[in-house]
């Protein structure tokens, strides 16, 4: 009963070890190890060797691990080193981008206020200009129909001055032009009616025109009595109608005199008007000059600060970019460390568990491998 106990124990051993055997030749570098194994059991070598050539690579894998521990650890600090100055030059640009809006929602309504004002400036000198213009226009008219009036005028005293040549150069008689005197005065019957002729034509013409058609009616009436006079010719009725004619001459003066004063007056008014006016305008156009200047500035201004943001956008994207791929650069590097580590872990742990079954359970290796040969398993048969 015992040796079955024993013989039990022996096979349950001997088929852990199988087991453990078989998961070290699963990897590459066990079936290597177990390959060389074969190699020296089949040529009569000493294991010696494959000891310290496993004990040589469990170290070598130590120091490697190390090595790399070492430079993964400076390799991931330069990263964070990286980052950090990645992310506060991240944090400067969102808070240059955070100053340069609050320069465009400052700048933005003052342009638009200043806009503003310009339109309103450009309404208001429009108003004015037209002020000036219809009262320029006003005065145009005025002084037109005012020059109008002193050729009527002057056209109706040279009439008036005509007739009385004709009476003063024609009728020639010694008391001529003294009051009260019944004297004859030798006179055609031509004067008279050239004297009657200049006098319709000039009454009918003055009748047609807008300021003197009252003084028409006057050149009508002496006309009648040129032709009255050449009935009664003397000198007394003559002299009255010489007197006539100076008379309406004075009273053509008198309102000549007046309109010419109205004229004044109203062209006195209108320089003064239209100064006011002129004033008004050219406070406008310095007001609107400014604006044009003043909106100009923000323009530029707006301009400028637009294009620092656009800049700032750009670098801020740009250093986004860079962040990301220097820290994908370090979990890329962080997951291959841990690759690395974690194969060199698995090969350390197969020579380690290789030592260990040759200190313990070198039989039981032999066996398996012999096995393995046996059952034609050519790597470990080479």
């Amino acid at each position: 009963m015992k040796n079955i106990i024993i013989l039990v124990l022996v096979a349950t051993t001997f088929a852990t070890n199988l087991s453990a055997f078989e998961k070290i030749e699963q990897s590459r570098l066990g079936k290597t190890l177990l390959n060389t194994i074969s190699l020296h059991m089949q040529t009569g070598e000493p294991l010696e060797r494959v000891f310290q050539t496993l004990y040589d690579l469990e170290e070598r894998y130590q120091n490697d691990q190390r090595e790399d521990d070492a430079e993964n650890k400076v390799f991931q600090s330069q990263v964070d080193g990286d980052l950090a100055v990645l992310n506060q030059e991240l944090a400067n640009l969102e808070q240059k981008g955070t100053e340069l809006q609050a320069r465009l929602d400052e700048l933005q309504p003052q342009y638009d206020t200043k806009v503003g004002q310009r339109v309103a400036k450009l309404a208001e000198l429009t108003l004015v200009q037209k002020v000036l213009n219809e009262a320029t226009e006003k005065r145009t008219s005025e002084n037109n129909d005012f020059e109008a009036q002193r050729e009527e005028f002057t056209f109706v005293s040279g009439v008036l001055a005509e007739a009385r040549r004709l009476f003063t150069d024609n009728l020639q008689a010694p008391t001529f032009l003294q009051k009260g005197s019944s004297e004859s005065v030798h006179a055609t019957p031509a004067i008279f009616a050239q004297v009657a002729s200049h006098l319709n034509s000039a009454a009918h013409k003055a009748s047609q025109m807008k300021h003197i058609k009252t003084y028409g009616k006057a050149i009508k009436l002496l006309a009648q009595l040129s032709i009255k006079a050449q009935q009664f010719a003397n000198q007394e009725l003559i002299s009255r109608i010489v007197q006539l004619i100076d008379d309406l001459q004075n009273q053509l003066q008198q309102a000549f005199d007046l309109a010419r004063k109205q004229e004044d007056a109203k062209r006195q008014q209108f320089e003064a008007y239209s100064t006011l006016l002129q004033r008004d305008i050219n406070k406008l156009n310095s007001a609107i000059a400014n604006l044009d200047a003043e909106i100009q500035s923000l323009a530029d201004q707006l301009t400028a600060t637009h294009s620092s943001q656009d800049d700032n956008n750009d670098r801020y994207a740009a250093k986004l970019q860079q962040r990301d791929d220097r820290r994908a650069e370090g979990q890329q590097a962080a997951y291959e460390y841990q690759q690395r580590r974690s194969a060199r872990d698995a090969d350390r742990q197969t020579v380690s568990d290789l030592i260990g079954h040759l200190n313990k359970n070198l039989r039981d290796l032999k066996e398996y491998i012999a096995q393995r040969v046996a059952a034609g398993d050519t790597d470990l048969g080479q």
